[in-house]
């Protein structure tokens, strides 16, 4: 029979519950678990990557409103640059290059996903040029549409592009290059199925391969390949994977001694991630590739348990109980402690869902998934399967066993000096002492990217190298910035509303970190120079309407600069790159302006409007655009579905969206009264990047706060004492901030791809944690040790389980250092650093926390003082 557990009452009858439950019908529970895993085994087998551009920005953020608002007139951030770059000395003008440009061209105009109204190169005829000749202007394309490759036809094109003045941004500066732009599309409108971004990827690499040789170089960037890049990684990622299962089964027979026991807890922990990954497909969702942390963090948390479980397993058996027994008494000493620590980690990940990113929620949800499965696999799966195993020549496996742990007692008997007060003290005075130095250093860590490049791969991988290239060629850089100039109706033919985004762009100009800005004054201004026969003086704006209307007639809609209505202007900033000190700079310029600019506007004593006034007719326009939105995308859906305008329901919600809109205009009619330009952010991926940015930093707090009052609740619960909420939440809030100064110190940037591995992580601290704690309460409150002979026995039942996985686990994570793809790099580095710290945060300072905080037992302790309690064992 098993041993009685000595806990509380309540927890005695929470067992006493749960045992005949699990342990009497153990077969059929077997049974009905294997049936659920071959389930979860097939929904596993359909995941496939969902990667998507529209996932990874924080779409409630009011940057991401202006940006999905004028998306459709000005274009968005999920871009596709393509640029041709010939080697040699040699230009673009010849029957090679011009050929290979109008082909790959074409190839990018076919994409799947590619919107094909925003493809532009030098062959699009959206590109074109305007001058002065004699009696007038002369404009057209820049490739002529009878293009063929003759010497009078390169000169000719050589001169447009002069003409055009687009030399920096269709071509490289010294004109050996020209560069394809291209839009993608999230959703397809017709169908409504998502775009695959590995597919569209392959299509640019195919593309690449076709056209690259030893005379032209194709660089290609863009979100897709990034996508791509990462994907293609994923063979890298499995052997990653396997090669930690592998250490991971070594490391498990070394320390059981038994290969059978080794097998079946890491059975266990794979069957948990098939779990995860069938419940993820089950609640429709697929696998982002930039979420691929979450199956080894699962898969590090399962072991964890595994090997606590297996080890006392293991220790029943050595006092001579039968495999039943073993299970049992296992299950009543593990099953609540463990269980509270997995539904903490669970509480937890969910509580990453205040970040308002898809992606996250997503990775959320995915650990949340994870975390039930470790439930059910290792407190229910495990203990069925253990109470059948008969292991092999026990007296053997048992002599072996009783060696090691008196070797370990070799390093336990020392390590119990920490639960001394003096010791204790020290220890605690040196966790403050670099508690300070993190909390000082981790105010140099970076929000979003720290380097130039795609910091999701290796500085020197191809997509950088191609970044890199095309920022050293082109004037005008891949990072843009579009800044919405928000007014009036027809307001481009006003002078006072031209003059001030004319001011803006160059303030905007001065600022460092810019390379250029293009704006409508700026190109009206060039215009009404060119009606003067290019007279520089004349290259001002005009006061005249009927002037200003010459000036600005040439300028197309499709140039992305004004919408139909003139009512929204689009100035778009060319920045350097996109560091974080570059955006966070840029940004506040923009702000700062739109202030100056405004509270100027309002002092002038004919502008009888206020500030407040002037928001909320902005906010009345935008709400006609919003709905005007949602009734092109009423069309769309009802078109997609088969459904008509004459249908009773599709009608009825066609014309109350109509109607809706109708209520906007004539609340905006309201305001009859000019205000200055609203400067609106932002869009393009400067401004995508900004917003994200700064949702990061603004829910880092909250994200990791809640992370702590879960776990703080749970404590409080389990074990009705703050003893226990000090004794475990330290030494993970001190590891939490090493980490924090550990990003600063490498350079890792604070983004959405690491902000979850810190909350993510402390999951591991949590279970050592209560594992630590739970075993110390109990041989101190119940069974009467001092604490030092009750951190030893804790050493001896759970701390040797808690080293041994957060060595196996820190080194699984540490073949992470060698991957090709940076972020991946990066996680592991603070995986291997969370995994050690909070073990021996666990190990180390939670016992002498222990000294201060928990009730010990007087006169225990002063006998030991006496030298008459000596050290067990």
């Amino acid at each position: 029979m098993a041993a009685e557990s000595q806990g509380n009452p309540t927890t005695e009858k929470i067992l006493n519950f749960l045992v005949p439950i699990i342990y009497g019908p153990r077969v059929l529970i077997g049974i009905v678990l294997l049936l659920m895993t071959a389930f979860f085994g097939y929904q596993t087998a359909q995941v496939r990557p969902d990667a998507g551009f529209d996932k990874s920005i924080p779409l409630e953020h009011p940057y991401m409103e202006v940006y999905k608002q004028y998306e459709q007139q000005f274009g968005g951030a999920n871009q596709v640059l393509v640029a041709l770059i010939q080697n040699g000395e040699k230009d673009i003008y010849n029957e090679k290059f011009l050929g290979t440009l109008k082909e790959v061209t074409d190839e990018v105009f076919f994409l799947e996903g590619v919107d094909r109204s925003r493809v532009s190169s030098l062959f699009t005829p959206d590109v074109r040029y305007l001058e002065v000749v004699e009696g007038g202007f002369q404009g057209g394309n820049v490739i002529p549409a009878d293009y063929q490759p003759t010497e009078e036809m390169f000169q000719t094109v050589r001169n447009n592009v002069a003409r055009a003045g687009i030399v920096g941004r269709y071509t490289t500066e010294d004109q050996s290059g020209a560069m394809i732009y291209a839009e993608l599309i999230e959703t397809d409108p017709v169908t409504g199925e998502k775009l695959n971004y590995s597919e569209v990827a392959d299509s640019l690499e195919e593309i690449r391969t076709k056209y690259e040789d030893e005379d032209i170089d194709v660089h290609i960037i863009g979100f897709a390949k990034v996508v791509g890049n990462v994907t293609d990684a994923t063979m890298e990622v499995i052997g990653f994977f396997l090669l930690a299962l592998f250490g991971t089964a070594l490391a498990l027979w070394w320390y059981t001694g038994s290969g059978m026991l080794a097998t079946i807890s890491l059975v266990a922990s794979i069957i948990a991630v098939i779990w995860e990954f069938g419940l993820l497909h089950s609640f429709g969702f697929g696998l982002d590739p930039f979420a691929i942390l979450v199956p080894f963090l699962i898969l590090a948390v399962s072991t964890s348990h595994g090997v606590q479980y297996t080890n006392t397993w293991a220790d029943q058996v050595l006092k001579g109980m039968n495999s039943y027994d073993a299970s049992v008494e296992t299950f009543r000493r593990l099953a609540i402690p463990g269980t509270i620590a997995l539904i903490t980690d669970m509480t937890g990940f969910l509580t990453i869902q205040f970040v308002p990113i898809d992606i996250v929620r997503e990775m959320s949800w995915n650990a949340a998934f994870g975390m039930f499965a470790v439930i059910i696999t290792n407190k229910v799966l495990l203990p069925i399967w253990l109470s059948y195993v008969t292991l092999k020549n026990p007296e053997k496996w048992g002599e072996k066993r009783q060696k090691k742990m008196e070797a370990s007692d070799k390093l336990w008997r020392p390590l119990t000096i920490t639960t001394q007060t003096p010791i204790a003290a020290a220890l605690l005075v040196l966790a403050a002492v670099v508690l300070g130095a993190s909390w000082h250093l981790q105010g140099d860590r970076i929000i979003g990217d720290a380097d130039a490049g795609v910091p999701e791969l290796r500085p020197d991988s191809r997509y950088n190298q191609d970044s890199r290239a095309i920022a050293n060629n082109f004037e005008m850089g891949t990072d843009i910035l579009r800044v919405i100039a928000e007014t009036d109706p027809e307001a481009c033919i006003q002078y006072d509303v031209m003059e001030q985004i004319d001011r803006f762009g160059w303030h905007m100009r001065n600022v460092d970190g810019v390379q250029s800005t293009v704006s409508l004054p700026q190109v009206a201004r060039q215009v009404n120079a060119a009606f003067s026969e290019a007279n520089p003086m004349y290259s001002v704006l005009p006061r005249n309407r009927y002037t200003m209307v010459q000036a600005i007639t040439p300028v197309p809609t499709s140039s992305g600069l004004l919408n139909p209505d003139c009512s929204a202007m689009a100035v778009l900033i060319f920045t350097e790159d996109h560091k974080a000190t570059t955006i966070d700079r840029v940004l506040q310029a923009v702000e700062t302006f739109d202030k100056q600019n405004a509270e100027a506007y309002f002092e002038v004593a004919e502008h009888d409007v206020d500030a407040e006034y002037c928001d909320a007719r902005t906010e009345a326009r935008r709400e006609i655009g919003r709905r005007e939105q949602q009734l092109v995308q009423m069309k769309v859906e009802m078109g997609a579905t088969g459904m008509s305008e004459v249908d009773m329901e599709a009608t009825d919600r066609y014309q109350a969206q109509q109607k809706r809109i109708e209520e906007a205009e004539q609340a905006h009619a309201e305001y009859d009264k000019t205000c200055p330009v609203n400067f609106a952010l932002a869009s393009g991926n400067v401004g995508v990047m900004g917003a994200t940015n700064e949702v990061v930093h603004q829910r880092e707090f909250a994200t990791i706060f809640w992370v702590y009052v879960t776990i703080t609740i749970f404590l409080l619960i389990s074990y009705q004492t703050t003893a226990a909420v000090i004794a475990v939440v330290t030494p993970l809030l001190m590891v939490t901030f090493l980490a924090n100064a550990l990003m600063a110190v490498f350079g890792i940037g604070l983004k959405t791809a690491t902000l979850p591995v810190v909350a993510l992580a402390v999951g591991i601290g949590v279970d050592y944690g209560i594992y630590i704690y739970d075993v110390i309460q109990r041989e101190v409150m119940q069974n009467g040790k001092t604490l030092r002979n009750a951190y030893l026995a804790t050493l001896r039942q759970t701390g040797k389980a808690i080293v041994f996985t957060g060595v196996c686990l820190s080194g699984g994570v540490a073949t992470w250092l060698f991957s090709d793809l940076q972020f991946q790099k990066d996680m592991g580095l603070l995986l291997v650093f969370m995994f050690s710290a909070n073990m021996l945060g666990a190990v180390i300072l939670c016992p002498a926390l222990c000294r201060f905080v928990l009730p010990l037992n007087k006169e225990a302790e002063q006998a030991e003082r006496e030298g008459k309690v000596p050290l067990e064992g």
